[in-house]
């Protein structure tokens, strides 16, 4: 396990700062704090979604505009995001592809319940790139996790669904529990106490846990990110993948890879860019366009499947042979004007390759900003992201990654940011270029960071 040099943090100067910064952050956002007021006259929280107000420990704010890489908020403070709405954003904020589309398309029609030839183009692109030949659109990367689940239970004749530890894969009843060997548990209030009985919970890179997972013979599926993104970022060891797919189709169970954080990382995914082999893909966040529709692909083996039990319920039927898939809204005119714009004119190979040369640049400065305090303290690079270690080494699953990483620090440093004009990442999550950032945007983070790493940790 990674030893975290938390005794350099001055627990005592992160706390003085904490309360000074978040008074300040509230002085300068009166309207915000206005509207948030008015708000719970007629929404729980004060916010049309939970998480508006649930990811952050400084209080709320509403932005009003966003262009490239920055947003503006009600009180008329300019932010730098390196947040990406957690990746729903990593084009950028108002891309002129997208939002000429989507306008063109709204003028004549946002929905039919019919496809469009804009989902053919989007289609084919998705199995260009990722190089799964079959695709269908949802609305939320939840929706694609769901029925890809589905898929897999229907194709094996299985119910069980293996997911790693740190796991998180939507708001979906079938994944959002654990059970580890201590019999199933819900993540959370409000679930069936029995609704994780079909789920089984490894750590990750754990190559005998998932062998002996799989030995009883009854995995549908396993479901999991090609590296875990929720929990800091953790990578596969090397030859994990190799090993773990082969293990996999060994015992008869499919490869689902959700893509939704990490399809931001590389073109085509890291499916693509490592090469993995998986019977289904699931997509998301809008491929960072901000706008909300998701999808997954799959092998023609699985497509068959799908075909074959495709029909949509009927309030006649009882127990119908159809796999539960699709929604009103999926796949509408609108949206796919979205994916097609994004995917032809945004998400370019060139697109991709230059995030990668911001995130090596974030990285490398963090890195030497740690060093110059004396800090063995480590920032991971993937494509644009990086992120925050509190120890010298990388983490491996998610005990190690717990053990390198402070919440309070990583929530102070969230407003001290706010505070200078920069919307950092949720906080066990990492800062991370989008398309729309350049070097100086690189430059004014480590600028920021460096400020805040001199005032919260004694010197060497």
């Amino acid at each position: 396990m990674p030893c975290m040099t938390i005794e350099r943090i001055d627990s005592d100067a992160v706390r003085r700062l904490c309360e000074a910064e978040n008074a300040e952050f509230e002085r300068q956002r009166p309207r915000s704090r206005e509207l948030l007021e008015r708000g719970r006259a007629s929404m729980p929280g004060g916010v049309p979604m939970s998480w508006m107000t649930g990811l952050y420990e400084h209080a709320t704010i509403f932005p009003v505009a966003g262009d490239g890489a920055y947003f503006e908020c009600v009180d008329g403070h300019r932010y730098l995001d390196m947040n990406q709405v957690d990746i729903a954003g990593f084009i950028g904020f108002a891309p002129a592809p997208v939002t000429e589309a989507l306008s063109t398309r709204a003028a004549k029609g946002s929905s039919f319940l019919l496809p469009t030839e804009d989902g053919i183009v989007a289609a084919e692109n998705l199995a260009e790139r990722v190089g799964l030949p079959f695709w269908q659109f949802t609305g939320a990367a939840s929706n694609s996790n769901a029925e890809a689940v589905r898929l897999a239970r229907v194709s094996t004749g299985r119910e069980r669904v293996l997911m790693f530890e740190g796991k998180y894969h939507g708001d979906v009843e079938d994944v959002l529990g654990r059970n580890d060997g201590d019999g199933p548990k819900p993540a959370g209030p409000g679930r069936a106490a029995n609704a994780a009985r079909g789920e089984v919970t490894i750590p990750f890179n754990d190559l005998g846990a998932l062998e002996a997972a799989l030995s009883a013979g009854d995995i549908a599926c396993v479901l999991s990110e090609p590296m875990l993104t929720n929990f800091n970022v953790i990578f596969p060891d090397e030859g994990f993948w190799p090993r773990a797919q082969a293990l996999i189709r060994e015992a008869g169970a499919l490869l689902i890879i959700d893509e939704a954080h990490t399809h931001s990382f590389a073109y085509g995914g890291l499916t693509n860019a490592w090469g993995l082999s998986p019977d289904v893909v699931t997509l998301g966040k809008g491929l960072g366009s901000g706008v909300p529709f998701a999808a997954y692909g799959m092998t023609a083996e699985q497509a068959e499947v799908l075909e074959a039990n495709s029909k949509p319920p009927s309030p006649m039927d009882e127990g119908g042979p159809a796999i539960v898939t699709g929604g009103t809204t999926f796949a509408s005119a609108l949206m796919l004007s979205a994916a097609r714009a994004a995917l032809e004119e945004c998400l370019t190979v060139e697109g991709y390759s230059r995030i990668d040369a911001l995130g090596k640049k974030l990285a490398s400065g963090l890195e030497d900003i740690f060093a110059a305090r004396g800090l063995d303290w480590r920032a991971p690079q993937i494509g644009g992201r990086s992120g925050w270690v509190l120890g010298p080494e990388l983490p491996r699953n998610t005990e190690d990654s717990a053990a390198t990483m402070d919440i309070f620090f990583s929530n102070t440093r969230r407003v001290f940011m706010a505070n200078r004009s920069i919307w950092e990442a949720l906080d066990t999550a990492g800062p991370a270029c989008s398309f729309a950032h350049v070097e100086a945007d690189v430059d004014r983070y480590l600028e920021v960071s460096a400020a805040y790493v001199e005032q919260t940790t004694t010197p060497a």
